[in-house]
């Protein structure tokens, strides 16, 4: 499987759009899956379920065992490059090795979705279910508490609809 398939590109398309960045590092921060929002946003483009055992598997032991601890050193080395500008060599190539994890994890993300995913094509607001899908894996109360940055995130990936909604 190719690191370059359409999770990947989507993925870039949407993270380079203004206010997405931002939104989803907010919501990464109450501790949810960047990639797993793209991959939420990417089948809901299509009118498409994410469902829990897309989020399963390879792509899942990959995140916890190489890009999560990858970037605890880079938050690690960001804190202490402030006082020692030498390390910002060291900083940038951990973004890049982060960035890099990150593309595998999309890669094995992808994988997943050609191999078993038989979706199932929603009625009514894909995107909205599949991010609450995303979020909902932090815990019961996660979506009530996190609602605000759901819906900032929806508004910055999906702007169309304010103004048809």
């Amino acid at each position: 499987m190719s690191l370059e398939n359409p999770l990947w590109r989507y993925a870039l398309d949407l993270y380079s759009r203004p206010g997405v960045e931002a939104a989803a590092l907010e919501l990464q921060t109450l501790g949810c899956s960047i990639n797993r929002l793209i991959l939420a946003c990417f089948l809901a483009q299509q009118g498409k379920q994410l469902t829990p055992e897309l989020l399963q598997g390879e792509a899942q032991a990959w995140q916890r065992e190489l890009t999560h601890p990858l970037r605890a050193l880079r938050y690690r080395v960001r804190e202490q490059k402030a006082e020692r500008a030498e390390l910002d060599v060291c900083y940038r190539k951990l973004r890049e090795a982060e960035l890099a994890c990150e593309q595998v994890e999309i890669m094995l993300l992808w994988q997943r979705v050609e191999k078993t995913h038989q979706a199932e094509v929603l009625k009514e607001d894909p995107l909205r279910s599949n991010i609450e899908l995303i979020v909902a894996e932090m815990g019961d109360q996660a979506v009530m508490q996190a609602s605000s940055q759901i819906d900032a995130f929806i508004a910055v990936v999906d702007p169309d609809r304010l103004a048809s909604g």
